[in-house]
């Protein structure tokens, strides 16, 4: 094992952090990831025009020949193309589908002053009046259109209903059936007023009919719900109850195989309904529940509803604690929603349940790749400072550098770290290029005491930083899973005293540039000699391998060299771009006395100079020095030296002074 010198100072007593344990679901201030953006509708259409906010019905696709008949709303439209993105009704979530302007048919809904009024008077409580005004309504303005006129039997229903009159109430509904047999709420209608008649068996058929054309309405699910029930209240046993549900369940199975997942929820639901009352005390059926309630969750997965997915996996996880698939339930609700992070340590946490490993790590390893993409709405949050500073004036701030702090090796560091002047840096900016200590609490002390001295600190973590060693609160307390968990909890740190990770425009042209690494074994010094019995960085775990770990990062940060690039394109020019990594981006820098193997990422060369950074700033090997290749200056300025030992006047590198400073020059810290 060729792991390097180890810090001997603790800071454990400045722990905050909860102990690991079961995962936390995203903070209640992570928003749901939103659906793809939808164009406002810049003024109204003309009248039989199609454009972006019009309801629209769907015909005449080949392709996809099962979507014709759908409603939908159109949310965009391309140009350039010709075609409408609509965004279709129905069960599934966030459905979408481009069409030619012939594949769809604009929807005019009509107007009736009549239905109007009965609304109003609906609202106020005059329900004989909304009765009235409803008959009327359809009476004269319902002709010809099934749309308005299913629509006005929807609301009579619901009028009579609320009056007491369920006989009446029914025919209403079964009149708004009739004029649109696929509409959701007119079966909820007829459901509502069969269960006030005691008609249980017809009320819940109904009720499942509203279930399957929208599952995901609470209204529709709690009349199933109250209707299955009541169907089970009397003279039915036990065993029999038990039955029912079982049967309830397999039928929710044979639903869930076919594809038909509404149905599935439906049958799902009714098997809940039943077995709830019997699972009091009862913990036998609170497994058999856990199980309906994850056979749920599947459905409502296979649907793309993540947040009842969530729910019903929750719920599966409150009565059976210790079982993995409601953990892989959820899980799968977190990735749905493209909270990456919340699904990757959700899967790790199952894993070591019983019988959950090999599922769990399937899940895991996909969770995994995703977070890189930097999709989740934690992701887009922190992505969101990247311009917080765009306006402020050029050479408004100067930045300083340094790399291998090791804060935990000895008090001497630590006193040089709370030595630095509280006043000199209170403007500017510092660029920290890894290896801060070898614990989370030392990273975490460092950065804070950093952050005291300067406006920004940036950060990017080395191989002392990712390890997570025995018989520190790394492995006993915050038991870190791996070292991708161990990265996660310090971005979430980070994010909470005001250090960062990610990429800034700090001033107005001016790019700082994290670029997170780990080593590549494919660039070896003269000499070099291969031997697969050493293991670098012993004390990292890497779910993807330590051979594979760099292309993880390498993915992080190609989604910064494109918006960094992106913002280069929209003011014309590349500005100034100051990168910097913990491992060397190229293979013509020399290594000193570290490791070959364990030192090169080559791949952040292209990144580099992605960006247009003139000058890179890289850690790891204690060996200070400056050189040019290829137009860009790398540079070096660690605290510590090859052993390990530091100078107590020890300055930072001064990069930025009004512009890139052509050769960086140290600066007293005092």
């Amino acid at each position: 094992k060729m792991d390097a010198q180890m810090g001997n100072m603790s800071f454990d007593d400045d722990d905050d952090t909860t102990t690991a344990g079961e995962p936390e679901g995203p903070p209640d201030e992570a928003p749901s990831a939103p659906p793809p953006a939808e164009e406002p509708p810049a003024a109204p259409a003309a009248p039989g025009v199609i454009a972006v906010g019009c309801q629209v019905d769907v015909k005449g696709l080949k392709s996809r020949a099962d979507l014709n008949g759908r409603r939908a709303m159109v949310v965009s439209h391309d140009k350039e193309s010709g075609r409408f993105e609509v965004r279709l009704q129905g069960p599934r979530g966030d459905e979408r589908v481009r069409c030619k302007p012939e594949n769809l048919s604009l929807v005019v809904l009509k107007d009736s002053a009549r239905k109007a009024r009965g609304d109003a008077a609906f609202k106020e409580g005059r329900l004989e009046d909304a009765v009235r005004c409803y008959r009327e309504a359809f009476e004269a303005d319902a002709a010809g259109d099934a749309e308005l006129g299913a629509t006005i039997q929807s609301n009579l229903a619901a009028a009579l209903a609320k009056k007491g009159d369920h006989a009446s109430a029914l025919k209403a509904a079964q009149a708004a059936i009739g004029l649109r047999p696929a509409w959701a709420k007119g079966h909820s209608r007829a459901g509502l007023s069969l269960l006030q008649l005691g008609r249980l068996k017809e009320a819940q058929a109904s009720y499942i009919k509203a279930v399957q054309l929208e599952p995901t309405v609470d209204g529709y699910l709690a009349g199933l719900r109250q209707a299955t029930e009541r169907l089970q209240e009397a003279g039915v046993s036990t065993s029999d109850k038990q039955a029912e549900a079982e049967r309830l369940k397999a039928n929710g199975n044979t639903a869930l195989a076919a594809g038909d997942f509404p149905l599935a929820v439906a049958h799902y639901t009714m098997a809940l309904a039943v077995m709830t009352p019997l699972a009091n005390g009862n913990q036998n059926a609170q497994q058999t529940l856990a199980i309906y309630s994850s056979n749920r969750s599947a459905a409502f997965a296979k649907l793309q509803q993540w947040e009842f997915a969530l729910a019903d996996g929750e719920a599966a996880k409150q009565r059976s604690p210790g079982w993995f698939k409601a953990y892989l339930r959820i899980g799968a609700a977190h990735l749905g929603r493209n909270h990456a992070e919340h699904a990757y340590k959700t899967f790790l946490y199952a894993a070591d349940l019983q019988g959950g490993y090999r599922d769990a790590i399937r899940e895991a390893a996909t969770a995994l790749w995703q977070i890189p993409r930097l999709e989740s709405p934690l992701a887009r949050k922190r992505i969101n400072r990247f311009s917080e500073d765009a306006r402020k004036p050029k050479g408004s701030a100067r930045i300083f550098a340094i790399s291998d702090v090791h804060i935990d090796h000895g008090a001497s560091v630590l006193s040089w770290a709370e030595g630095i002047s509280t006043t000199e840096f209170k403007g500017d900016i510092l660029l920290v290029a890894g290896d801060l200590g070898d614990t989370f609490n030392a990273v975490k002390r460092g950065l804070m005491i950093f952050k005291k001295k300067f406006r920004r600190v940036f950060y990017v973590p080395g191989n002392h930083d990712m390890w997570i060693r025995p018989n520190t609160q790394d492995s006993t307390k915050l038991k870190f899973k791996d070292s991708i968990v161990k990265l996660l909890a310090m971005m979430d740190m980070c994010e909470q005293i005001g250090a960062e990770m990610m990429p800034a425009e700090v001033m107005q042209n001016v790019f700082v540039v994290p670029l997170l690494s780990w080593w590549s074994s494919g660039v070896f010094g003269p000499g070099y000699v291969p031997d697969d019995t050493l293991v670098y960085d012993s004390f990292c775990k890497w779910p993807m391998g330590d051979q594979v770990a760099h292309k993880w990062f390498v993915s992080w940060n190609d989604v910064f060299v494109r918006k960094v690039q992106q913002a280069q394109k929209e003011r014309g020019q590349k500005g100034e771009a100051i990168s910097f990594s913990h491992f060397l981006p190229i293979g013509d820098l020399p290594v000193g006395g570290a490791p070959s193997a364990a030192s090169y990422s080559v791949e952040l060369e292209e990144q580099v100079h992605g960006v247009g950074s003139s000058l890179h700033i890289w850690g790891h090997t204690h060996c200070n020095l400056s050189t040019v290749i290829g137009g860009v200056r790398y540079h070096q300025h660690s605290l510590m030296g090859a052993e390990y030992g530091h100078a107590p006047q020890a300055k930072f590198l001064k990069v930025y002074d009004g512009q890139i400073v052509d050769q960086p020059r140290s600066h007293t810290v005092y």
